[in-house]
């Protein structure tokens, strides 16, 4: 075991990881011996591995580090398995265990894979000046399998939805659990690149609509367990798919209407319907707000009304802070250089992207500190 961390100060207190490196199969977990571990510090002072181990006969690794540098800085473990980097959560107690330190891997597959919708939730916002609309969309995927799905190629993803043919401005919501570039928009089709693991992972992003959009026809494409409509505007009109109307929520003082649907089925059309834009002072609703609800919301409902079935690690668990997804970002990438490092253009690259990611993480450890 060869230490990679920078000189820490001898006071501070050693920590510990006591780890095991499993292999989920349908008749269980197996052992994954000989496995190379490596334990990744993040902060917004530096980042990068700090130590590393191979786990033994029975899957097990342990690896002792002593925290130094900038206090917020994230600790975590991660493995590669079948070309899949695997992480844990990040590592908060002075010695870490059981399953905050356990590695479930999965054999891949890019052949098909039967992604189900565990729940879609659509937020409408107030319109622009213009008349255009914020939208705002959350898929909640569930792989069921024992297999992590990935892209065949290029051009063909794991899982795909369709957004209306005049929709503009396309982002992945940074608030979400994947890194930038995961998602890409070609035409009306939203396509999810990165491998996708047993358990549950959400795809959120937003992009405008104009008025010209509304009366607005959404297909449902896939059986979806949990549909959940927002709409801020309160004179909309929602129908179809069996939605029934609950009480209003609120955030940051804005009200939005709530619709609610279960085990709605595939082609089923939900239709949404907007009044005209009278004035041109309306407030806009960014992602951040609408999206930011709807993550919270989509995590508890699928919870709640999700079937009984066996217990999935998750690799990236729901609701994790926006700089713990970039520290796997840059872990990630990290992983990934270093099984192909290439020419002087990959390597520029490489730092490009690697900057921008920690500019990004100081920001959000920057914004986590501050007071609420």
């Amino acid at each position: 075991m060869i230490s990679l961390e920078q000189r820490a100060d001898s006071t501070t207190p050693i920590r510990r990881v006591d780890g095991r490196v499993v292999r989920g199969t349908r008749r269980g977990e197996v052992p994954v011996a000989h496995q190379w571990i490596v334990l990744h510090r993040v902060g917004p002072d530096r980042a990068g591995p700090i130590d590393s181990t191979r786990s033994g006969a029975d899957g097990s690794f342990s690896m002792r580090y002593r925290p130094s540098g900038d206090t917020t800085a994230v600790y975590f473990v991660s493995t590669s398995y079948g070309g899949v980097a695997y992480f844990t959560t990040p590592l908060r107690a002075p010695i870490v265990r059981g399953d905050d330190a356990r590695l479930t891997v999965f054999d891949t597959t890019s052949g098909p894979v039967g992604i189900k919708i565990g729940g879609r939730h659509l937020i409408v916002g107030n319109p622009l000046p213009d008349g255009r609309r914020p939208i705002g969309e959350v898929y909640d995927l569930e792989n069921d399998s024992t297999v992590t799905a990935i892209a065949r190629d290029s051009v063909t993803p794991v899982w795909a939805a369709h957004i209306p043919e005049a929709a503009i401005n396309f982002q992945l919501n940074r608030g979400g659990d994947l890194a930038p570039g995961a998602v890409s928009q070609r035409g009306t089709s939203v396509g999810l690149f990165a491998p996708l693991s047993p358990g549950i992972r959400q795809v959120a992003f937003t992009y405008d609509l104009p008025a010209r959009a509304f009366p607005l026809s959404l297909p449902i494409e896939r059986p979806t367990g949990v549909l959940e409509i927002l709409v801020q505007e309160p004179r909309a009109r929602v129908t179809g798919a069996r939605l029934r109307e609950l009480a209003p929520v609120s955030t940051e003082g804005r009200t939005f209407r709530r619709y609610l649907a279960q085990d709605v089925a595939a082609n089923t059309v939900l239709d949404v319907d907007v009044p005209p834009v009278v004035t041109a002072t309306r407030e806009r609703v960014y992602g951040g707000v609408g999206i930011a609800l709807s993550l919270t919301m989509a995590a508890a409902l699928v919870l709640a009304l999700r079937r009984a079935r066996p217990k999935r690690v998750l690799v990236q668990p729901l609701g994790e802070r926006h700089s713990q997804t970039l520290a796997r970002a840059i872990a990630d990438l990290d992983a990934e250089f270093e099984r192909a490092p290439g020419d002087a253009d990959a390597r520029a690259s490489y730092d490009t992207k690697r900057a921008e990611l920690k500019a990004q993480l100081a920001a959000a450890l920057a914004a986590e500190r501050r007071p609420i």
